[in-house]
């Protein structure tokens, strides 16, 4: 919950880092001409020979050049459509983000966009009364050979992108750094329970002036605002949640208070499409959405499935350690300011399995992969969610019929039930956060 709401904004939006390339390129250009032009017109003279570079060869290599960037950049935007088809089709059209988000993807795009401005400008600005022309094609050349670096290191990441197992790692570590941030509150004073009496009375409601997906929710500027006016709030909303244009997102108290909103209203980012920031549910969606196409009969892939699986055991684990029911929240001088409800470890369980329970109940090894990630989180979790483990472990029993089982699926169908109630009921084990 470190990340500000500009920092979101700005990172979802793919032309931004080529941008800065392109203003970077025409800045670099100004400072190289303006260098060049001091250097002495006699050093001309005395060029060294291995340099025999004319106007001609200058015009010729920043042609040459132009049109070669200009096929590297078609080749790579081709390469990102592959991989974008290939995620809607085979993966899940929610990690198609992730692609274009990827500091590769848009860094490569940003250096064929330096080269090819840088390019074109010193075509333009070409004359042959400029002795730049022995400087900057050698320049050039060092940026086209940067440039062709980038494009091998474009291909290597695309090839590497469209590979199941990468991508599922790669969500995993999202995931894992969502659940860091989503629980690190070094600069709040956060609560799980409140002696004090909770707001009573008519409250003040704030609705949202935009429909949209919740992305981030600036929890230090709403403590912030809610103690310069000396009110509390609470929040109707959850990131990752979808909110209707009119709908109730804060209310606070003081009813008669009438400070101004607006402020309140940006701390929450809307936006179209749902965030990787603050938004545990969606990261370990990903995953859920490619164990469910991973085991349906158009590609019957299982162990890509258990794969996720076991990726999404992992994140459970660390949810459960770091699983905290901060609801309230509380300004310097110890004053409730902020009110909000956390995703409970139930709702967590069942919005990973349900699906993959629903699709996969005709196979034991998935199933069975599910009581085996139940188990991992038993293991190396808090003792705190063991009762919803096994609430859940019941819920997931009822998938298979052990009665229709051969006798090689029922051995193992039961040794994986039997791991788990050896762990649930085992001794107390240790954890570390």
């Amino acid at each position: 919950m470190r990340q500000s709401k500009w920092y979101v904004h700005l990172r979802e939006k793919f032309w931004f880092i080529p941008s800065v390339y392109a203003v970077f390129s025409l800045l670099a250009i100004s400072l190289i001409s303006y260098l060049i032009s001091l250097v002495p017109p006699g050093w001309y003279i005395q060029a060294p020979g291995f340099l025999p570079i004319t106007i001609s060869t200058a015009n010729y290599l920043y042609s040459s050049l132009i049109t070669a960037l200009l096929t590297m950049t078609s080749v790579s935007f081709s390469s990102v459509m592959v991989v974008l088809t290939t995620y809607s089709t085979q993966f899940t059209p929610r990690a198609l983000q992730d692609f274009m988000q990827s500091r590769t993807t848009q860094h490569v795009l940003g250096v064929f966009t330096f080269g090819f401005i840088f390019s074109l400008v010193n075509l333009i600005l070409l004359s042959p009364t400029d002795s730049n022309h022995l400087f900057m094609p050698v320049i050039m050349v060092m940026i086209s050979i940067v440039c062709l670096g980038a494009f091998i290191l474009f291909i290597y990441h695309s090839t590497k992108y469209v590979q199941v197992n990468h991508l599922i790692g790669k969500i995993r570590n999202d995931a894992s750094k969502a659940i860091e941030e989503a629980y690190h509150l070094p600069h709040l004073n956060a609560y799980s329970e409140w002696e004090n009496p909770i707001p009573e009375g008519e409250p003040n409601v704030i609705y949202a002036h935009r429909s949209g997906y919740t992305q981030l929710l600036e929890l230090q500027n709403i403590v912030n605002w809610a103690s310069r006016h000396d009110v509390q709030v609470e929040s109707l909303i959850q990131v990752g949640h979808y909110v209707h244009k009119g709908e109730p997102i804060f209310r606070f108290w003081p009813g008669d208070a009438e400070p101004d909103v607006t402020e309140l209203r940006e701390c929450l980012l809307v936006g179209n499409e749902r965030s990787n920031a603050q938004d545990i549910e969606f990261s370990m969606q990903k995953l859920v959405d490619i164990a469910v196409r991973a085991i349906s009969p158009s590609v019957n892939d299982p162990h890509t499935a258990i794969n996720c699986i076991n990726r999404l055991a992992a994140l459970l684990a660390e949810i459960s350690i770091r699983h905290e029911s901060l609801t309230y929240f509380s300004d310097e001088n110890g004053e409730l300011r902020f009110i909000l409800y956390p995703i409970s470890f139930r709702s967590y369980l069942h919005g990973n399995f349900f699906q993959i329970r629903m699709y996969g109940k005709n196979d034991v090894s998935i199933i069975g992969g599910c009581i085996d990630a139940l188990t991992v989180v038993a293991q190396t979790g808090r003792d705190t969610v063991h009762d919803d483990l096994r609430s859940f472990f019941e819920y997931m029993k009822e998938a298979i019929d052990e009665d229709s089982l051969s006798q090689w699926d029922y051995d193992y169908w039961q040794e994986r039930l039997r791991r788990f109630e050896v762990e649930l009921e085992g001794e107390d084990h240790v954890y570390q956060v």
